[in-house]
């Protein structure tokens, strides 16, 4: 031991043995819970140690946390693996990298900027199933309930990181937001790829990436002070309907105790139906051809080949309701009306709703900014006709030009109504055969705009309520709006607590039926129930139908 070098090599390997056991010395893991109570910034998940930051009012945040390893070579298109452990404590203090996504730039300043997401040009990776926890600085030992988020964009844009839990978590709940596969990366049937499948399946990638997070807090989240009984499953749009799609998924069975779905339905006459294998497996033939992979036998080789780049352009712009579940995949057997019909479903507790003018966000996007709008009342005819065929005459007698301010918010309120707000509505009259409902629509006039729209009002169009459960920076709210703010925060958190929206502060929410018909309606001046949610969305009109929509706008 008196050699130098010798003197050194031990040194350096006692050092290196140090900085592996000195977490597990600090922070035993016996002691994990005491920690979250007590609002330790180390915390020991299933993979290894994590330091997380502390936030402003109380509120202690961790990002980039991984829950699966990395879908990339071989592992693309395939159902996501456990994430391999790591050594010592990794740095939780700044967000992953969202997935791979078309960077948004449809405006000269770069946007739209969808609602909830940042504008994104060319900082994502394939590398991207991470989450972010946002836990109470101090639990003072109680489990708390947890709200995994799941966000919108189409299954083809956003991150979790594009949402701040902090409002949500100082109602006493810790907030999970979730990266997962999106596009032709998460959503992807094709038959080569089926045949490399245990279940002869193919698809739904992203899916089983929301429920492999979905694990991962099973089993983690009591460390950050989270109850693991408790755990809310929601989301908005896309996010949404991938809801409305767990409920309906064998696998997600006893993943989440209860449901929140904001502007998106999958179960009910109107909403997003997922195709079938066969024909998503066409679609995806489809897609393989065009990027150079059409051999049956060599089609999976050749697409894992591709680079990220090459399939983005590949998918083309405008194209994001393209990529959604499928049904065949053991995820999702069955097609969620079926499964409901069968009553093979996780029927939990659900918090389920729209904004009054979901399709205002679209009309000005597609007709204004991209279309050279605004509609004339003979162009809205027109639309009308191409889009609803025999029945135009019907949807303009119900929707007349002359009724509504501009064709833009005619066109507008068939959309919403037919889109958004009776596939809700039909939804709740569903699920309340078998679990409690609480019915609610967004109804604020004055919500902050995401996107110019100088011939066709907002309102309160499709996710202005994000900002008002999820602060951001970029949108001020008035006192009003915060008051409304606040009684939504603590709707949604005493829902995620106990499946029941009601507690002494808030005005009563009655609990949907049928009968009743009731929907919380939440605007500045006025939160209360009402009963003429179906009248003023034309519902009677666009009662059962033969078909559902396949996708959105």
């Amino acid at each position: 031991m008196s050699s130098p070098s010798l003197r050194t090599t031990v040194l350096r390997a006692l050092t290196a043995v140090l900085a592996l056991l000195l977490p597990a010395l600090a922070v035993p893991p016996h002691t994990a819970r005491a920690n979250a109570a007590q609002g330790s910034l180390v915390v020991r998940t299933d993979r290894g140690w994590v330091r997380g930051a502390a936030h402003s009012d109380g509120v202690r945040v961790f990002q980039g946390i991984p829950f699966a390893a990395p879908p990339t070579g071989k592992l693309r298109w395939r159902p996501p693996r456990p994430a391999d452990r790591w050594p010592g404590v990794r740095d939780a203090t700044v967000p992953a990298r969202p997935c791979p996504q078309l960077p948004l730039t449809l405006l000269p300043d770069g946007g739209p900027v969808l609602p909830g997401e940042s504008n994104r040009t060319g900082s994502t990776t394939e590398d991207c199933l991470y989450l972010n926890v946002w836990t109470p600085a101090r639990t003072d030992g109680r489990s708390l309930p947890v709200l995994v988020w799941l966000h919108g964009g189409g299954n083809a844009y956003g991150a979790g990181s594009d949402y701040e839990g902090s409002a949500l978590t100082a109602r006493g709940m810790v907030v999970v937001t979730v990266n997962y596969r999106l596009g032709a990366l998460g959503f992807l049937a094709h038959p080569a790829l089926s045949s490399e499948s245990e279940d002869h399946a193919s698809g739904d990638y992203g899916l089983m990436d929301q429920q492999a997070a979905l694990r991962w807090v099973r089993h983690t989240i009591g460390a950050f002070g989270g109850d693991h009984d408790r755990v809310t499953l929601g989301g908005q749009s896309a996010g949404s309907v991938d809801t409305c799609a767990h409920i309906a998924s064998p696998t997600a069975e006893g993943l989440f105790q209860r449901a929140i779905q904001q502007s998106g339905s999958c179960a009910s006459d109107g909403g997003l139906t997922p195709l079938t294998l066969g024909a998503a497996e066409q679609r995806g033939s489809d897609f393989a051809a065009s990027v150079g992979c059409a051999g049956p036998r060599t089609a999976a080789t050749c697409l894992r080949a591709r680079t990220t780049t090459e399939l983005l352009r590949a998918t083309g712009t405008g194209t994001a309701s393209v990529w959604g579940p499928n049904t065949g995949p053991r995820v999702l057997p069955l097609a969620p009306r079926r499964a409901w019909a069968e009553g093979r479903v996780n029927a939990v507790p659900t918090l389920n709703g729209t904004t009054h003018d979901e399709y205002r966000y679209f009309t000005a996007l597609y007709v204004d900014l991209l279309g050279g709008g605004p509609l004339t009342a003979a162009s809205y005819a027109a639309l009308i006709g191409l889009q609803h065929g025999d029945r135009a005459a019907a949807v303009l007698h119900t929707y007349p030009a002359s009724a509504y301010p501009s064709p833009n918010l005619a066109y507008s309120a068939v959309n919403t109504d037919q889109r958004f707000a009776c596939p809700a509505r039909a939804d709740s009259r569903l699920y309340a055969s078998r679990a409690p409902v609480y019915a609610y629509e967004f109804h604020d006039p004055q919500a902050p705009p995401f996107i110019p729209a100088p011939h066709t009002p907002q309102g309160a169009f499709h996710a202005s309520e994000l900002a008002y459960l999820f602060p951001m920076d970029s949108l001020r709210l008035t006192s009003a709006q915060r008051r409304l703010s606040a009684t939504m925060t603590a709707y949604w958190a005493r829902f995620a607590a106990t499946g029941d929206p009601n507690g002494s502060r808030t005005p009563a929410w009655p609990r949907y039926t049928p009968s009743e018909d009731s929907v919380q309606a939440l605007a500045p001046d006025r939160v209360a129930s009402t009963n003429g949610f179906a009248a003023d969305h034309h519902c009677a009109f666009w009662g059962p139908s033969p078909t559902s929509r396949a996708a959105v706008p």
